[in-house]
Formats: C-alpha cells, structure tokens, sequence
C-alpha cells in the first residue's frame, strides 16, 4: 500500500545526512512521500516581533534546502505567520510581509506548500483575503493548523467554522489539520458543505481534512467513526503530525499502525465495507495516500524545485516537538 504522510514537521535539530535520515525511515515504513513543515518558532503564545520576520525567512530556507535532495519524495512547505506583532501591530500590513514572503518561497525556494497557524489572527478576516488570493494565484497548497494550539492559548482562532471564509477564494485548495478537534463535528459539518457548493466531484472541492493526532486516547476511535460514517471516503487525510528526525520503530509504532488500527476499527463499526472487499481497500489507499495526492495536484501548478543552501542555515528558535518548554 502506497502511504503519503500529509503533516511531518521540521525540528530544525536535524544535523548532517537530515534528508537521508529521514527517507531511510520513510523507506522502512513504507511511506513514499511525507509533506514536510519548515519549523515552527519556539517562541511564547506565539508573541511575535518584527525581530522574528528574519526567523520566519530562514526557516523557509532551511526547508527547501533540506527538500532539495529528494524532490519525488519531500514535498516542502513554507510556514507563513500574519500576525500584526510582526507590523508594529497592523493586520494588513503584516498580510503585506507574508505576501511578499510566499512568493519569495515560491519563486526563489521553488516551494510548493504553505502551512498557517492562525494565532492571533482569524482566519476569516477580510485582510486575509490578499494573500489567499496571491497563494491561489501562485498554485499552493496551504495546511491550516485546527482545533486547540500546542501552546493551550491560541486555539480559539482556528476553530474550524472560521476557515469558511476561505471560500471567498475557491480556487485555494485547504487542508485542515486534527480534524478540528475538540471540533470535530463542526469540521465535518464545514467539509460536508463542500458537495453542495462545488457540486460532486471531489477535484472541485476546496476542503480535506487530516486526521493527524489531536484527540487524546478516549476521544481518537470516536473522532474517527464520526468522520468515516458522515463525511466522503475522498474528504479524508492520513498525517502523522510527527516531528522529524524519528526512528522507524517509532514512526511505526506511535503514528502509523494506530492511525491504521483506528481506520480499519472504524470503518467497520460503521458498516462501510468488509474487510477484505475491493472497496475496503480503495478507501484504504484514498485515505492514506490518493486524497492527498490529488489535493496537491489540484492546487500546485507547476512542480516544486526546492533550492539547496549555498551555505549552512541554523534555526536557534525552532520548535523542536509538542511539548517543549519556553523557559519562560
């Protein structure tokens, strides 16, 4: 079974043989393309500055520079952040900043990818627009973080009846990440519109959503029977949400085989299809690989040419997992 593991960070501590690191782990676990996250910014509630736009730009380059080797398999996203911090406090004129970073990332860095955590910020503000349009324009695909931040502050702006202001740009195609959670409901009742205004087939639709860990371990099998009995097998997205580097033991046991045991437990429960029937394995292979393929290639028109560094990029400020410390 081919996988494509849709939301793998950056950590910015990978050293050296980083890229091979990381494929010979795909490579052991079956994984023939991962979308790849320049690194988050290890910086509190996410207080931006202007001081971090430079952070921001250098994380984008170590992303492409790290991308550059394997372009059939690493698929790299820049990570762009309008917050008005960055503006001496304006929403628009930070919208301005990132606007002229994603084409930066698309024509210099020769990305394809964009990934977006909503923090202070909401996503269906009207200045957002611009740059939706610019990303449209460019053909991106673009990951928006859903549901409860790592940093327990910033969640309130990703919830996801937020991001239906997207639509005001139907040609930008969306992944939403955890399926929303603890929204889960409200992401399936977004996705589900999907149909009724871009008609049946799945190529027009703007949403997908992957069901990367965001629920704890009581709420994981209830999320997913949700999203199997309610929404298109073609809505859904496999992602590990792992921080690289990661052993392929790890990899295997902490995000592949439960998210596997949770599709097959689900899919059953739900009396979809048997196991074993031809259909079982097809929404086998949408969810965990051909949805997220498709969805990229609607949005990316052309493909990625991620850049190699001319000299080495250090990323000081990166976030190197879910749960580290500020110090602060």
């Amino acid at each position: 079974m081919k996988i494509l593991d849709a939301h793998t960070h950056l950590s910015g501590s990978e050293t050296g043989e980083t890229a091979k690191d990381i494929i010979a782990c795909m490579d052991a676990c079956d994984v023939d393309i991962s979308f790849v996250y320049a690194p988050l910014l290890n910086v509190h509630s996410w207080e931006l500055s202007d001081e971090h736009l430079q952070d921001i730009r250098l994380h984008n380059d170590y992303c492409s520079d790290l991308c550059s080797s394997y372009t059939d398999r690493l698929y790299g996203f820049c990570v762009l952040n309008p917050v008005p911090s960055l503006a001496g406090g304006s929403l628009e004129r930070a919208v301005t900043l990132m606007t002229a970073e994603v084409r930066r990332c698309y024509h210099d860095l020769g990305l394809r990818g964009v990934k977006m955590v909503p923090t202070h910020w909401y996503p269906n503000a009207p200045e957002l627009v611009p740059l939706y349009h610019e990303i449209a324009h460019l053909g991106m695909y673009v990951v928006f973080h859903a549901g409860i931040f790592m940093d327990g502050q910033q969640g309130s702006y990703c919830r996801p009846t937020y991001f239906e202001g997207i639509r005001q740009v139907p040609k930008l195609k969306v992944q939403l990440a955890h399926l929303g959670w603890p929204w889960v409901d409200e992401a399936i009742a977004v996705l589900n519109m999907e149909s009724n205004i871009h008609g049946p087939d799945p190529a027009n639709w703007q949403f997908r959503a992957d069901v990367s860990f965001g629920p704890p371990d009581d709420w994981q099998l209830s999320s997913w029977q949700r999203a199997v009995d309610s929404l298109p097998p073609t809505a859904l997205i496999y992602g590990s949400d792992l921080f690289w580097p990661t052993p392929p033991e790890e990899y295997q046991e902490k995000y592949l085989y439960p998210q596997r045991g949770l599709f097959e437990v689900s899919v059953t429960n739900g009396h979809i299809t048997s196991e074993g029937s031809p259909t079982r394995k097809q929404m086998r292979e949408q969810v965990f690989f051909q949805n997220a393929l498709n969805h990229w290639n609607s949005a990316v028109h052309k493909p990625q040419r991620p850049q190699a560094a001319k000299e080495k990029i250090t990323t000081s400020r990166a976030r190197q997992s879910h749960r580290q410390h500020t110090g602060r």
